[in-house]
């Protein structure tokens, strides 16, 4: 991913982030160009302070808002991994033993909740929409509503779309590239490249891949 870096490669990932945003706002005014280096350097810091309880964060990890963040396992965020906490909080629980695995360049945006008690993994350039839950466990038996049941790792994988208000629940693999509508409820694994919808997801229309762009945020 170094070529898609810009400026001095000496400088920390943070700094040369905050160069290649400010060489791209070269004809915005002065003024605004000052305005949108600090909030992204605010981003940043913020993002030190939130996340302050994750295992790992990539030094160009960027946070709005205040995330809840619950971590008694394994929580890594990639690089430049942006958590939008505006409208609603992310809430993020990581259960005693488990792991939360999330890529580079991934959007995680407001109200999102994920947990993890056993295993959710989500690859590169993933973007969650406003409101999406994505669990990889029941939480309750259906007879027995205290006695928890087994979860089910959940695989994320690299480019995939997560629309606004879906639901992914225990087990499920989405392929790489794979869009869920809003509002779907995904109960059994995505191929890659395919589009679903509904309740339950189903597929209604496949992507191609050759016309895919990957494109790291600067």
């Amino acid at each position: 991913m170094g070529k898609y870096l810009r400026g001095d490669d000496s400088l920390p990932a943070w700094a040369r982030r905050l160069s290649g945003k400010w060489q791209r706002d070269a004809s915005l005014p002065l003024g605004r160009r000052v305005a949108k280096a600090n909030s992204y350097a605010l981003d940043v810091a913020r993002a030190r302070w939130y996340l302050r309880a994750a295992d790992e964060v990539a030094p160009d990890v960027r946070v709005i808002g205040r995330p809840l963040i619950d971590n008694d396992g394994y929580l890594a965020f990639g690089r430049r991994c942006f958590v939008r906490s505006i409208v609603a909080p992310v809430q993020i629980t990581v259960g005693p033993g488990a792991k939360l695995i999330i890529g580079d360049d991934t959007h995680v945006n407001s109200g999102t909740t994920i947990c993890a008690v056993s295993r959710v993994e989500l690859g590169e350039r993933v973007e969650i929409g406003p409101h999406v839950t994505i669990y990889d466990t029941n939480f309750h038996q259906l007879y027995d509503r205290n006695a928890p049941p087994d979860p089910e790792p959940v695989t994320i994988e690299s480019d995939v779309w997560l629309c606004t208000r879906c639901t992914v629940l225990p087990g499920v693999r989405i392929g790489r590239g794979a869009v869920v509508a809003a509002h779907a409820l995904v109960t059994r694994d995505v191929e890659p490249f395919t589009v679903v919808s509904g309740v339950p997801a189903t597929p209604i229309s496949q992507l191609d891949p050759t016309r895919f762009v990957i494109s790291p945020w600067i």
